[in-house]
């Protein structure tokens, strides 16, 4: 998989805001409400996003959920695969979901699973934002 420098330069700042907003990774996900107005954007008015939680829960199940918002016309990133299974639920707007080489449009209320090393990608299909949340279902480690 490719990763352009616009990718880095978006990506940068969420993991370095990771470790003081969040519960690192191998720690136990705390019982908690994690309040909209405490969890900062990074990115630009085209793409920006936020992470919620990553961590372990009680059975070591590995969990995280992010936001994203699209401007229209942009697509998340390439087209790719991973081990781990994500939920999308829109919240906003209108996206364009790519799997498998097939493209369906999700509107707001809608949810969307990408399954396990499938290759998939999402766009904003919309004329205005498109906004997004996603559990990463990360599995045992």
């Amino acid at each position: 998989m490719q990763v352009s420098r616009r990718d880095l330069g978006f990506l940068l700042p969420v993991w370095a805001s990771r470790a003081a907003a969040q519960p690192a990774p191998d720690r136990l996900l705390p019982t908690r409400v994690y309040h909209n107005s405490k969890i900062p954007y990074t990115g630009d008015a085209q793409k920006k996003g936020r992470e919620f939680f990553h961590g372990k829960t009680h059975s070591a199940f590995n969990l995280e959920m992010h936001e994203t918002v699209l401007g229209p016309g942009i697509q998340t990133h390439a087209p790719h695969k991973h081990e781990h299974e994500e939920i999308v639920i829109v919240v906003e707007g209108t996206m364009e979901a790519w799997m498998e080489g097939k493209t369906e449009l999700a509107e707001a209320g809608s949810a969307v699973y990408f399954g396990s090393n499938r290759m998939h990608s999402s766009r904003n299909a919309g004329q205005g934002p498109c906004r997004y949340h996603v559990l990463d279902l990360r599995g045992k480690a």
